[in-house]
């Protein structure tokens, strides 16, 4: 029992002395005690019978340490208005330094956060990992599709200059965005974006590195840490170089996007298939009313075809359905393989390599792109359509 009082007060004593707030309250405490407990001793046989019990002394200290000052009990003796007069300077030093404390540690949690230094308290949120021309856009697709009920949590994490992420910040009104200034793919900047509680996270190519050039390496190393120290983290890699692709899968990477991937599609089909191209384009273009979106399927319609539901969705929606998602969780021959690699595990590992199979790849959404009429609904089917879906902003 010894032990374990000398142990909570040995704890005590280096809060103590770590914490300037801790400090402030525990004096304040002890002089409205000791005020207390003299101003008793000193009046208690006054013929003011001001104070004929330590909770009044008690009272009156509180009173004066918090320059209230009621005034329904004062000191007669001469002793008494002495510590009266003690007491009233002191409470003034004490509640002004006390206060003076409380807003100077919020002043510089508010200045650390401005400068991406503060630890973020979000959970089930977005990472966005690097600075480039495409993180606005990605910014502004969330603003539309964010609402006041359901806003989405947003932290930026890059190198970018904090006065640039402060105007970010307040151009989207229905995001709640935070930022985390430093490397992305270090551990510590992690951490300080919370990554452990993140839903999700994209990468992208980083324009603020002390490089000055686009590069997939710092995109690699950002997602094998992210995938470390959160592996069920959803994370969607944006890479400069299509030789990189397999590098970003094999580090299970959920979906990666190569830059300018489809640049030879656009400019071809504007010959061979004129008008094709532009529908494309208004289609990934947010800012016009068609889109394309990811809807649930009416529980009535589990079972029945495909045919049932695009009917249904044309005719109460003009939505035309124009496919069919589902999440799956899979398992890779990683999770099968023994985690001390044996000479045996080593030796199938080698062999799905040599025959071109990728070990790491894992495959978490399953597409039906125009699937038959007569496909069948299942339960954690989900619709892919073209339409205008208003969002409720209320």
């Amino acid at each position: 029992m010894r032990k374990e009082l000398s142990l909570a007060l040995s704890q005590a004593a280096k809060i103590l002395k770590k914490n300037q707030l801790a400090q402030l309250t525990v004096a304040i405490v002890v002089v409205i005690n000791v005020a207390a407990f003299f101003m008793f001793v000193f009046e208690r046989h006054a013929d003011s019978h001001q104070f004929e019990n330590l909770g009044d002394a008690l009272w009156w200290s509180i009173v004066t340490i918090a320059t209230v000052g009621y005034g329904d009990k004062v000191p007669v003796t001469a002793a008494g208005r002495i510590v009266g007069s003690v007491t009233i300077i002191s409470g003034l030093i004490l509640i002004s330094l006390f206060t003076a404390t409380i807003s100077s540690v919020f002043v510089a949690r508010k200045i650390k956060e401005s400068q991406g230094l503060q630890d973020i308290d979000f959970t089930n949120h977005t990472l966005v990992c690097g600075w480039n021309s495409h993180v606005e856009e990605i910014l502004r697709i969330f603003n539309r599709h964010s609402t006041s009920s359901e806003t989405m949590k947003i932290v930026l994490a890059n190198e970018a200059q904090p006065e640039l992420m402060e105007v970010v910040g307040e151009a989207y009104p229905n995001l709640d965005i935070k930022f985390v200034r430093g490397d992305y793919s270090r551990e510590p900047v992690l951490h300080r974006a919370n990554i452990k509680a993140a839903q999700s996270a994209i990468i992208v190519p980083d324009a603020t590195s002390q490089s000055g050039h686009l590069s997939d390496d710092k995109t690699l190393l950002a997602l094998l840490t992210m995938k470390s120290l959160n592996p069920a983290l959803k994370v969607f890699a944006h890479i400069v170089n299509k030789e990189n692709y397999q590098h970003v899968k094999r580090a299970n990477a959920d979906e990666v996007i190569v830059s300018d991937q489809y640049v030879g599609f656009f400019l071809a089909n504007q010959i061979v298939y004129p008008g094709a191209p532009q529908v494309a384009m208004e289609l990934l273009d947010y800012e016009h009313g068609n889109d394309i979106h990811r809807v649930p399927i009416p529980e009535e319609f589990v079972g029945k075809t495909f045919e049932d539901v695009f009917v249904h969705f044309k005719k109460t929606k003009n939505w035309t359905m124009i496919g069919i998602v589902t999440e799956e969780e899979t398992v890779s021959l990683g999770d099968i393989l023994s985690h001390d690699m044996s000479a045996v595990d080593t030796f199938i590992e080698r062999k799905f390599k040599e025959a071109g199979i990728n070990v790491a790849e894992r495959m978490g959404m399953r597409v039906e792109v125009n699937p038959p009429f007569d496909y069948q609904i299942q339960k954690k089917d989900l619709g892919v359509i073209i339409g205008t879906i208003e969002i409720d902003k209320s």
